[in-house]
């Protein structure tokens, strides 16, 4: 009789780290809830293959394939190394367990079955535990981590008048921030009237002083000053820059001139029209 496959979700390439590693920073950035990180480990003679099980919310759980190693130097090691430094930001119940070969082997080819799910389930952890002398091992790149997630614009954050922008902005950043700094500037201009200004005397004349076109209700005098020197310091420190030179094509920080200009947008639109 042929035994019943898992229905669980597997990702990432068999002996290859870099997918495996890919696959689980995909999971994180994606917003994943990891509460369980579970080590399976296939002992070799003279070193160990790793797969990882994974239980996220409502318990769903997925596999990252056979791509991670330990016992020797090499990017097996390292990757390995490298995932349990970054799960361990995510979750504190990470846990080591020995499987067999076979298993092992059907964890590659995507075909777990039943039985096997519910005997790693059953199994007790490596004690004493051992997967912290693999991420002490690289344990200086822990802070670095985080720098090969993916460089995306984060879509839920944005000012909905720039979501057109934000979807042209991978394959040309700077025509989209110059375009959001044009933007901002006919929005402040339609709302005030001011038709002949822009830049910082637009921005001085609609935001600056008690007889600003616009305001922010309910604010204090430093409050209301601090944002209306913010939309002056991004345009003196970041358009005007931007204007007169060729891009640099420094993607991280082209993400990040667009969220300022995104936050430009956001206390744009909770400003209001002073009465006369």
């Amino acid at each position: 009789m042929k035994a019943k496959l898992a229905g669980i979700q597997y990702i990432g390439d068999s002996g290859i780290t870099q997918e495996c590693k890919k696959a689980v920073i995909n999971l994180i950035h994606a917003g994943e809830k990891i509460h369980e990180a579970k080590v399976l480990t296939f002992e070799e003679p003279y070193s160990k293959a790793q797969a990882l099980l994974l239980t996220l919310e409502y318990d769903i759980q997925t596999v990252i394939k056979g791509g991670f190693a330990s016992g020797y130097n090499g990017e097996g090691p390292k990757g390995y190394a490298f995932v349990l430094n970054l799960l361990r930001n995510y979750t504190d119940n990470i846990n080591e367990y020995i499987i067999s070969k076979s298993i092992f082997e059907r964890i590659c080819n995507s075909s777990l079955s039943v039985k096997d799910l519910e005997y790693i389930n059953s199994i007790k952890p490596v004690r004493p535990a051992r997967w912290h002398d693999s991420a002490y091992l690289y344990k200086e790149r822990e802070l670095n981590i985080f720098s090969e997630f993916p460089l995306t614009i984060p879509m839920a954050l944005l000012d909905k008048r720039l979501i057109k922008l934000a979807l042209e902005f991978e394959t040309n950043p700077d025509n989209a921030i110059m375009s959001a700094y044009r933007k901002i500037e006919d929005i402040v201009r339609e709302r005030t009237g001011l038709s002949n200004e822009s830049s910082t005397k637009l921005f001085a004349k609609a935001f600056q002083g008690d007889n600003s076109v616009l305001y922010w209700e309910n604010l204090e005098s430093g409050e209301s000053k601090g944002r209306d020197s913010l939309f002056n310091g991004v345009f003196m420190a970041y358009r005007n820059n931007r204007a007169h030179q060729e891009p640099k094509h420094n993607l991280s920080d082209e993400i990040r001139e667009f969220m300022l200009i995104n936050q430009l947008f956001i206390l744009e639109s909770k400003a209001v029209v002073r009465k006369s």
